[in-house]
């Protein structure tokens, strides 16, 4: 019983320690990483914008804070991520992230002969792309 009561004491002081933490983070409005959210967002946007490079739409679009997006081959894609901006993609189909990402993942399909190639994009990397083309407001 002697142990027990001596951890107890021992715990006192990084338990005051923690709870004056929470209680900081709580005052200036800080909270922890939420898994997903506003933070998985900015990954997918971030991979998106590194894939708009990698993937070469660079050499047809113009993009917004993407070096070397001077292409003029497709449309300034400045404004996309606004749908009150630009109503509607290509295809005429609404502007939407659905609607984003079906078009640059199967852009043949929704407006054939249109010169924008089908990439081959993953999933995954048609939702990252699509992230990044939403932040362009």
């Amino acid at each position: 019983m002697t142990l027990r009561t001596s951890s107890r004491r021992a715990c006192r002081p990084l338990l005051a320690m923690l709870a004056g933490a929470v209680l900081l983070l709580a005052a200036c409005g800080g909270s922890a990483p939420a898994v997903g959210g506003a933070n998985a967002e900015t990954q997918e946007a971030s991979a998106g914008k590194a894939l708009f490079s990698t993937k070469g739409c660079l050499a047809c679009h113009v993009a917004p804070g993407v070096p070397g997006a001077t292409g003029t081959i497709g449309p300034s894609l400045a404004g996309i991520g606004d749908s009150a901006r630009k109503p509607a993609l290509a295809d005429g189909g609404a502007n939407t992230p659905e609607n984003i990402k079906a078009w640059i993942q199967d852009p043949q399909k929704l407006k054939p002969g249109t010169m924008m190639p089908n990439l081959g994009l993953t999933d995954k990397e048609a939702s990252d792309l699509t992230a990044f083309l939403l932040t362009l407001k």
